[in-house]
């Protein structure tokens, strides 16, 4: 399966200093599945087939990449923060942390959503500024030029 973007690169570009992860816990699906998701509504389905064949490096690394590979970790996180074996889900828990980890993983999650989402404007809003450097690029069909959450409210122009 080809993919703009390695598991190494979503570990080196979504993940801070620190916080050690596996390459091997992103698959090439989860990748895939976050490309589908959320950067082919924003670029197109050309375009991202350009960038697959290797066309537009600087938009791919600049923006593309950031914004790909903070989509698959924040499809990933839930299931990083749990366990799961022969014996199927654990959950670490002691007297009175489950609500302070249900607490802290519900804020880590809404992080990541809003690091993602700001990443994916930032693509956006770079595509139609250098839309004339993209031929392929069609801001009619880019999703956050006509409808995006801010603050919870969305906007739809």
């Amino acid at each position: 399966m080809k993919n703009i973007i390695t598991n190494e690169e979503v570990i080196e570009l979504a993940f801070g200093d620190g916080e050690y992860v596996s390459p091997d816990v992103v698959g090439d699906a989860d990748i895939a599945a976050a490309a589908i998701h959320y950067i082919i509504p924003v670029v197109g389905a050309e375009l991202y087939e350009e960038m697959l064949e290797g066309s537009h490096p600087t938009l791919r690394n600049d923006f593309v990449a950031p914004a790909l590979a903070m989509a698959v970790r924040t499809m990933i996180q839930p299931a990083l923060n749990v366990c799961t074996g022969q014996a199927g889900l654990r959950i670490s828990s002691s007297l009175r942390a489950d609500s302070s980890t249900k607490s802290a993983m519900e804020m880590l999650q809404k992080s990541l959503r809003l690091r993602r989402q700001i990443l994916l404007k930032r693509l956006s809003n770079y595509l139609k500024a250098h839309a004339s450097q993209f031929p392929t690029y069609d801001a009619e069909s880019d999703i956050l030029q006509h409808c995006t959450i801010d603050g919870g409210y969305i906007q739809i122009f």
